[in-house]
């Protein structure tokens, strides 16, 4: 038996071990569909039989595009193969390979490239991806209350139809954008969409909707996104505060001198260290806060409150107001301020708007 079995070694050897080995160089471009730019990034495959998927395993060489020369979307690479009946006996071989191009903002690409010759750089023609990833710098819009005031602090979800349900895509916080509270804006909205509705541009739904532990809302807006452009949302979302009995906001002002020239110009000229005190009564006791103006005469108090009734005063449902004393001292005895003296200014401050701005306090000279 064991002379039987080294005759059948030798003879698969002689058979089947003595193929030829060959190389040749693969170059080219992998372009953008719409506009002809190349593309780089892109990843190239390269099989000596078709694969399953674009991103199959058993290739014989990966490579990536990239700038040569000045051009995007360069890709060359070797590849080498054996093969027992070569076109061009001892002298070369020529045959046909797979190429595949994969890349994050494309669709994926199988192509077949023929007369692969031996021992030269084969260039294969352009090979042009559509663009399957779209976005759009902004969305905006804005979240207001029942009275059509801007709301800031609002937690604000934009969902894309393409994505999982449970996925929540984009959020943000509304806040003062171009002097208008209430305003929420997503940067640079993406999405991915393998069958464009046109070369030159892409569109996708989207919801937008309220998902806050303090605000609710019966409004959810479904939108359409244009790719390439700033979206803006013409329909305002309305929420309301849900029920609770503890209220904050923030109590900002300026103490200033106001001085007239010869020439009846009125020159502002802001007052540091001002000693600003609030004084004001809730459901648990009396409160007293303090905070010192800084370089520019401005001072910034957060006042926080309970009331187990709120909604008194044409409230927007939800919120409530507070309120509030303040009294202003100079204690190196410069300047007085005549209308605390001897009754404290009083203002009505409220949850809703945040912040809350105080009149200018004026002082004057003692």
């Amino acid at each position: 038996m064991k002379p039987k079995l080294l005759i059948v070694t030798i003879l698969t050897t002689l058979l089947f071990g003595c193929g030829r080995y060959y190389s040749a160089e693969i170059a080219g471009y992998v372009r953008d569909s719409n506009n002809d730019n190349g593309i780089n990034g892109a990843i190239i495959r390269m099989y000596l039989t078709k694969p399953e998927s674009a991103d199959s395993g058993g290739f014989i060489a990966e490579t990536a595009s990239m700038t040569s020369g000045g051009n995007d979307g360069y890709y060359n690479h070797k590849i080498i193969w054996q093969t027992t009946n070569p076109k061009f006996s001892d002298e070369g071989d020529s045959g046909s390979i797979w190429i595949s191009v994969t890349h994050p903002d494309y669709t994926s690409k199988i192509v077949e490239v023929s007369g692969i010759i031996s021992d030269t750089v084969n260039v294969v023609p352009d090979i042009k991806l559509k663009r399957a990833t779209f976005s759009c710098p902004t969305v905006t819009g804005k979240v207001v209350n029942v009275n059509g005031e801007g709301v800031n602090g609002v937690r604000v979800v934009l969902d894309l139809q393409s994505t999982p349900d449970n996925d929540s895509d984009y959020v943000t916080t509304t806040t003062t954008l171009n002097n208008e509270p209430g305003s929420y804006r997503f940067n640079n909205v993406t999405w991915r969409d393998e069958h464009p509705d046109s070369a030159e541009t892409d569109t996708e739904n989207a919801t937008i909707y309220i998902d806050d532990s303090e605000y609710t809302s019966d409004t959810t807006l479904n939108v359409k996104l244009t790719s390439g452009q700033d979206n803006e949302i013409p329909d305002n979302i309305t929420v309301t505060r849900k029920p609770r009995s503890e209220f904050s906001t923030t109590v900002t002002g300026r103490c200033i001198e106001r001085v007239v020239k010869t020439d009846g110009e009125v020159q502002i000229i802001p007052l540091q260290g001002i000693d600003v005190t609030i004084t004001y009564t809730d459901d648990n006791d009396s409160h007293t806060l303090t905070d010192t103006t800084d370089n520019n005469g401005n001072f910034s108090i957060m006042v926080q409150w309970t009331d187990s009734t709120p909604g008194e005063n044409d409230s927007p449902q939800g919120e409530d107001t507070q309120d509030i004393s303040i009294y202003y001292t100079d204690t190196s005895g410069t300047y007085s301020f005549s209308y605390t003296q001897s009754s404290p200014g009083s203002f009505t401050i409220r949850s809703w708007k945040n912040p809350n701005y105080l009149p200018d306090a004026e002082g004057t000279h003692n």
